[in-house]
């Protein structure tokens, strides 16, 4: 079957046909003239006829297979044009159909400071590691990465050695893995209970490959968090401004991050061109204290957060090196009890940054208050565009809109943007 693409659709794939009756091409670019095989509405291409002008090629050996990116063979200025359309299409679908989208600012190859790697075991001392294929269960053994950081690329193949060693056959194992400052931090997730021999290996392996930190999650539990193997290191991270010394801030295992330096600092940017000299500002979903640390150099600030060791390591950072402005932490479940509106009442500035899902109780309540600035952020441009929608509606003006790329060569998109009352 012969198609002609006409555009990127949300997922990345190339989609072509009239109104109604699209077809999806996966790797295919908007021009091209292909020829391929349907499934229902899902294509496959056999060969590509005439070439889109917009058309490069990728820069990794396993693109097409591994299910990690989705947009390597598209020129980088049409890329950019996509992840603003992307924004700009769900703003529209509530409403806003005159809001100012900002240049993306996307952050370079090899930023990737955080990974999940899937690992199985295949017997005979041998493992595969790496990701997922695209809809499929099956790995693609990882060779090259052009998105993570070198520190987790160069891992790669001891890792895979080491969990070759470790791992039955079929038995399955996720690997997480940070570049903190001063180390890599892993945790191993599989079902059931390191033996005392396994412990033993990890903490060879950590030795050999300069592991900071090494942490266990056994799946089975259905509230399990996380053991300590062993900690060669605390692992931190520096956040900040810029306008002053960056701060150590320690993390502990399974913590978010944003994933890649680049975009941390581009949306820190943004939040501390619209703080005020002076005042109080509150951190709801602050995690380990990405936007709370930087707005500790001008506001006293309140930072709220779920998870209880994140909440105790900020704490623990912050008063390691006193800011010299009030600072203060409140462990909470925001979804279920989220800040109400009187509460908000003593503060500047909120600075939120919810999960995908959204925070839709958290943010009637800011609509409702009279907080002079909001700054939202989020990972999913839909679930942003319907909670600024509730804030508009509150009275809040939204300001320009800036799309955050940490995600290269993939359909996922950071979003922020200022509200004013």
């Amino acid at each position: 079957m012969k198609v002609t693409v006409d555009h990127i659709g949300g997922r990345g794939d190339g989609v072509a046909g009239r109104e109604g009756q699209e077809i999806y091409v996966p790797y295919a670019a908007p021009g091209d003239v292909l020829d391929v095989t349907l499934t229902g509405k899902q294509a496959r291409i056999k060969k590509i006829l005439t070439p889109s002008s917009l058309r490069v090629p990728p820069v990794c050996r396993h693109f097409t297979r591994c299910g990690g990116c989705a947009l390597q063979h598209v020129q980088s200025s049409a890329y950019a044009r996509w992840k603003q359309d992307q924004l700009r299409l769900a703003l529209s679908r509530r409403g806003f159909g005159e809001v100012e989208i900002a240049a993306p600012e996307i952050s370079p190859k090899a930023s990737r400071r955080r990974a999940r790697l899937q690992a199985v075991g295949r017997g005979a001392g041998k493992a595969v590691l790496g990701f997922a294929e695209r809809g499929s269960h099956h790995l693609v053994d990882l060779e090259e990465c052009p998105v993570m950081v070198a520190e987790i690329v160069a891992l790669v193949p001891p890792l895979r050695a080491f969990l070759g060693r470790i791992l039955e056959k079929r038995q399955k194992m996720a690997v997480e893995v940070t570049r903190a400052e001063n180390g890599l931090d892993l945790v191993f997730e599989t079902a059931g209970d390191p033996s005392l021999e396994l412990r033993m290996e990890i903490a060879a392996f950590a030795e050999a490959q300069d592991i900071a930190r090494i942490s266990w999650k056994d799946t089975t539990l259905k509230q399990g968090g996380y053991e300590l193997l062993l900690e060669r290191r605390r692992p931190y991270v520096l956040f900040g401004s810029g306008a002053v010394e960056r701060r150590r801030v320690l993390i502990p295992p399974g913590s978010f991050l944003q994933a890649t330096r680049e975009g941390e600092q581009a949306l820190v940017r943004i939040m501390m061109q619209v703080l005020p000299e002076s005042g109080k500002l509150v951190d709801i979903f602050a995690g380990a204290g990405t936007f709370t640390v930087p707005a500790l150099e001008r506001l006293a600030v309140h930072a709220v957060e779920g998870s209880a060791d994140m909440v105790e390591a900020l704490s623990r950072s912050i008063h390691l090196q006193p800011p010299g402005r009030e600072f203060s932490a409140e462990q909470r479940d925001l979804f279920l009890r989220p800040l109400l509106r009187h509460e908000l009442k003593e503060y500047d500035v909120a600075v939120i940054d919810p999960p995908r899902a959204g925070a839709r109780e958290q943010v009637m309540e800011l609509a409702a208050s009279d907080i002079p600035v909001i700054v939202m952020i989020s990972c999913n441009p839909g679930t942003f565009a319907r909670d600024a929608r509730t804030l508009v509606n509150g009275g809040y003006r939204m300001g320009a809109v800036t799309p955050v790329d940490q995600f290269l060569y993939s359909p996922h998109l950071e979003v922020v943007a200022v509200f004013s009352k």
